[in-house]
């Protein structure tokens, strides 16, 4: 063999060598979710294996809560947000639509149906939504129970972001479930007249790995999540409904599902209820609370530990740090941490088993 077909077969084996160790990482992505702080309005970033991004919710209007997202988009290596779901039309959920769409392009938009009017807040309604029309070219995808979100499969594990819950209307119970036993604990509040009440609410699932988001809906609406059958099954990470905010995560929903952590998408003044909080530790398998803020009308004892929380600030002085939950590539196993210097919490996902989403 010439020394010319000696390199050419070593250069061959280096280049067949990085490509299949290109191929490996490329295999080994795991999900990424990024809670962005919108001092108690929402807005959470999902990254899929194949590098799909949808963002449920995009705070207030305004430059701050966009420049946070735009910022967390840049640090996940995004290049433009895919999907944009907005559970609800209140400020803190649709508002930053507007600003965000000039920061970084967003393809795709889905809602639970425009309305004529704002039944809440009809002074700012038709300047915030002719924000969203145009940043959405007048082209959204209105959203119903059982519609997924279309997302791109990449690796072994599908992904998998499914509709539970839109305009008051649930999921149906399937045919044979058993009766949730302790549905009948559950009490009903007043009627909520807002949009609240209208809210998308979603499971998003990687593998065995599942992540609940119901976005703003309150208590009775939650309560037909889980009555008279459990139409949610198990839930590894609970993102605290409505901000934590006690009109809203009925006990009865949190005691079904069973989390293994819960992340408080609230405010210093906002959300993270210390009955949320109660509630919380009542579950035995609850492990760890993150919070974005902490709650500063509570007392230490009702909030998660220091490490855990992203902003110990109010408002005025605030950074709007975020939290970031890692799971795996297998899904066996996820990390979260509260800030860029938090503690790095680490958990394994529950053990399989028998869901119907």
């Amino acid at each position: 063999m010439t020394m010319q077909w000696r390199r050419a077969l070593v250069c061959a084996t280096v280049l067949l060598a990085a490509v299949a160790l290109a191929g490996r990482a490329q295999a080994a992505r795991g999900l990424e979710i990024y809670f962005c702080d919108t001092e108690g309005g929402a807005a959470t970033l999902i990254v899929t294996p194949a590098g799909e991004s949808t963002l449920i919710d995009c705070g207030n209007p305004g430059d701050r809560d966009a420049d946070r997202i735009y910022r967390t988009a840049k640090r996940a290596g995004l290049k433009q947000i895919d999907n944009l779901v907005i559970t609800h039309w209140h400020t803190d959920h649709y508002g930053g639509a507007g600003p965000l769409a000039k920061r970084i392009p967003i393809l795709h938009f889905y809602d639970h149906g425009i309305p004529a009017e704002s039944i809440d807040d009809p002074e700012h309604f038709p300047t915030l939504i002719a924000a969203y029309k145009e940043a959405s070219h007048g082209k959204s995808t209105q959203v119903d129970p059982g519609d997924e979100i279309p997302l791109k499969q990449s690796g072994p594990l599908p992904v998998h972001l499914r509709c539970i819950v839109a305009r008051q209307e649930t999921i149906p119970d399937m045919p044979g479930a058993p009766q949730n036993p302790i549905a009948a604990e559950s009490t009903m509040k007043d009627k909520d007249p807002s949009d609240n009440a209208n809210s998308l609410g979603f499971v998003l699932t990687f593998g065995d790995f599942r992540f609940l988001d119901l976005g703003d809906l309150t208590w009775n609406i939650e309560s037909k999540l889980v009555s008279p059958t459990d139409k949610i099954g198990p839930i590894d990470v609970y993102q605290s409904t409505h901000h934590g905010l006690d009109i809203s995560n009925n006990p009865v929903v949190i005691r079904t599902v069973r989390p293994t952590v819960a992340i408080y998408n609230n405010g210093p003044h906002k959300g993270g209820a210390v009955a949320l909080t109660a509630s919380l530790r009542q579950v035995g398998t609850v492990q760890q609370i993150y919070q974005l803020h902490r709650n500063l009308d509570a007392s230490a004892a009702d909030n998660a530990p220091d490490h855990q929380i992203a902003n110990a600030e109010d408002t005025d002085a605030c950074k709007g740090e975020g939290v970031h939950l890692s799971v795996a590539a297998d899904s066996r196993t996820y990390t979260v941490q509260a800030g860029p210097h938090g503690k790095i919490g680490h958990f394994k996902t529950r053990e399989p088993r028998p869901h119907r989403i």
